[in-house]
């Protein structure tokens, strides 16, 4: 009997623990600025912070330092997503924290950044509106060390499923850098994804991406950041739509609608752009620069430099942007590592695969060795080497499909096929082996064109490639590859172009 009642005691103590700690989980409704301050400086993890529909000017940043566990962050969400608005110097500053959401706000304040994220963690920023009123320079969303502990590394923070718009002064939606002293530092291991940017313009020289990723000072830094099934709508601002300034970082799923400007990796090494849409739609415009010159602006693809990039499973349709801003500008460089000069030079490209792309009806298709011209001043006599150019499939009736400005050093052809209609040429140079002149029968299914049944390119690869398994569409390659982005499969889809119900705050 004593047993049984110590028994009985044990679990009804269990029991109460248990309760006690779900009861200490609290969610708070909040209606004033007071109130989330309040709620803010005395959360737990597990709390909820609910914030009522209105408009909040907190009058100064919001700092959070309190931080959440994992399974039980600490949440600091709109009651209805978009309606509590944000506005006047609301900004908001995660110091030092983790698990943290911050959830369907509206963000309407003077200049950025809205969310800063300082030597933090596993921050959630998920579902908000940035739609900012600037007067100012400013990032919008800026994720780095902190000053006052600046060996504390930012990492694991995830942007996800926001609406980034109408952004005019120079900065980046959003600007992901780290400590730079006593020793580099950048944020690791961060995502973004399902967001939705648009509308960022007009065009300037330069500190007008969407996103960047690094610096110069991180070219050597490994980021390891994921950028994915994010869609990218007239970001006209800078001619790097997205600038990558650091190593080891992946790009891929996302949609380029209509962007003035390129996927640029600008600095750093080992990076992979992989099953991206590119779509311009024709569209084109002008810019005049400080010097008073107008130049002919179009929608571009992806521009690369330094060591070991991976551009693969790529779709490029309808682009209308050259050399700069070409489809795939593979442009010659203007420094060496090892050479001392400064890191914001542009290094040569070496050892890159260029592989299983797709790209139709440009008006540039594939450029290498690009030298400048003696823009500002400068010439890249530093043509790109050892890289490796094979199974790409192109098709275009206007200009040059492969235009090597500058022939590249010790290059490895394999497997590209070209189909060149009207007055379009397929070379500029001759290569002796790894590219065909053939005839390609084309289909038009789920948004873009793609080898129909039997055509030249299906099962048409050369060489094994075994670290590219699956196409654009996320379906498996066989052990008999197609040329180009798509594979002929029955296999589930699970990547396509991206619309506006795709991203975003209100996307499932």
């Amino acid at each position: 009997m004593v047993r049984f009642d110590r028994a009985v005691a044990a679990v009804l103590l269990l029991i109460t623990l248990g309760f006690s700690a779900l009861t200490a989980q609290q969610i708070r409704s909040v209606a004033t600025s007071q109130e989330i301050r309040m709620a803010v400086l005395s959360a737990q993890p597990g709390d909820e912070i609910v914030v009522n529909d209105g408009v909040y000017d907190l009058g100064e940043t919001l700092i959070i330092t309190r931080s959440g566990k994992e399974g039980l962050p600490i949440t600091i969400r709109a009651k209805n997503r978009g309606k509590a608005e944000l506005t006047g110097s609301s900004h908001i500053t995660v110091k030092s924290a983790s698990y943290v959401v911050i959830e369907g706000f509206l963000f309407t304040m003077t200049n950025g950044p809205a969310v800063l994220l300082e030597g933090s963690n596993n921050i959630r920023v998920s579902r908000n509106i940035f739609r900012l009123k600037e007067t100012k320079q400013s990032q919008w969303l800026h994720i780095t060390g902190n000053p006052k502990e600046p060996l504390r590394r930012s990492h694991h923070n995830v942007i996800e499923r926001n609406l980034f718009e109408k952004k005019s002064q120079l900065g980046n939606y959003i600007t992901l850098e780290g400590s730079k002293k006593p020793e580099l530092l950048i944020s690791q291991y961060d995502t973004i994804a399902r967001n939705h940017f648009r509308d960022i313009g007009p065009r300037v020289e330069n500190v007008l991406e969407a996103i960047r990723i690094g610096s110069s000072e991180f070219t050597f830094a490994r980021s390891h950041t994921i950028i994915e099934q994010n869609l990218f709508e007239r970001c006209d601002g800078d001619p790097e739509v997205v600038s990558v300034k650091s190593c080891d970082n992946v790009i891929r799923h996302n949609t380029f609608f209509e962007c003035f400007g390129v996927l640029s990796l600008r600095h750093g090494n080992r990076n992979t752009i992989d099953g991206n849409f590119f779509l311009g739609n024709g569209r084109t415009g002008t810019f005049l620069d400080s010097t008073g010159r107008t130049w002919q602006l179009g929608t571009g693809g992806v521009r690369f430099y330094g060591d070991s990039m991976t551009i693969v499973n790529n779709y490029f349709e309808g682009l209308t942007g050259r050399k700069w801003d070409g489809t795939i500008a593979m442009t010659s460089g203007n420094a060496e590592y090892g050479q001392g000069l400064p890191l914001t030079k542009h290094y040569r490209s070496r050892w890159t695969l260029v592989a299983f792309n797709t790209l139709i009806n440009n008006a540039s298709h594939l450029e290498i060795g690009y030298d400048g011209e003696g823009f500002q001043g400068n010439w890249w006599h530093l043509p790109p080497s050892d890289i490796t150019i094979a199974n790409n499939l192109i098709v275009g009736s206007t200009d040059t499909l492969i235009n090597l400005y500058t022939e590249p050093i010790n290059a490895k052809w394999e497997g590209n096929i070209l189909h060149a209609t009207d007055d379009a040429i397929g070379m500029s140079r001759p290569v002796r082996t790894g590219v065909a002149m053939k005839y390609v029968a084309l289909e038009k299914r789920d948004g873009f064109w793609r080898p129909a049944a039997g055509s030249v390119p299906v099962d048409g690869a050369e060489g094994e490639y075994r670290t590219i398994v699956a196409d654009i569409e996320g379906q498996p390659r066989v052990a008999k590859k197609d040329v180009g982005a798509d594979e002929q499969s029955t296999a589930p889809v699970r990547n396509r172009p991206l619309t506006a119900s795709d991203v975003g705050p209100d996307s499932k």
